[in-house]
């Protein structure tokens, strides 16, 4: 998915004149480098890569709060540009209402009118292989709710 398109997104970004989105982008290919040459590696695949990414969106948010807290506002601006950079690449996460469909087909497809505690990692897996956009930790909380239910 990005990392076919990243080559072109670094020289695209240099001969633009930017170079802070294309340090972005490097960083990027390093993150997807590193992902792929790491002992007992995964493919690259597009969940790996949207994982990677919202890795690094996370990471760059985290430390544009800190480095605002503690009065950096020229490091924190950057991360910020950062984080932006990033969500610009990550796809639309899949809405709570697509998440609940995928609860509800998991149901029907193990069979139960109720899911149980037991179900609840089966679940996960199935909504997030359906889902690769979706947020884990929606996942579980909804998947949580229904269970509680």
């Amino acid at each position: 998915m990005i990392n076919e398109e990243l080559n072109k997104m670094i020289m695209a970004a240099m001969k633009g004149g930017e170079k802070a989105k294309a340090e972005v982008y490097r960083a990027i290919k390093s993150e997807f480098l590193k992902f792929k040459t790491a002992k007992d590696a995964k493919p690259l695949d597009d969940a790996a890569e949207i994982s990677i990414l919202r890795k690094m969106h996370k990471e760059r948010e985290d430390d544009a709060k800190l480095f605002a807290s503690n009065g950096r506002t020229d490091l924190a601006e950057a991360n910020q540009y950062e984080a932006s950079v990033l969500a610009e690449l990550l796809p639309q996460a899949a809405s709570e209402e697509d998440i609940m469909k995928q609860i509800e087909a998991f149901k029907a497809s193990i069979g139960a009118e109720k899911l149980e505690k037991k179900d609840m990692g089966q679940c996960v897996k199935f909504v997030k292989a359906a889902l690769p956009t979706a947020d884990g930790k929606t996942v579980s909380t909804l998947v949580m709710k229904v269970i509680n239910s």
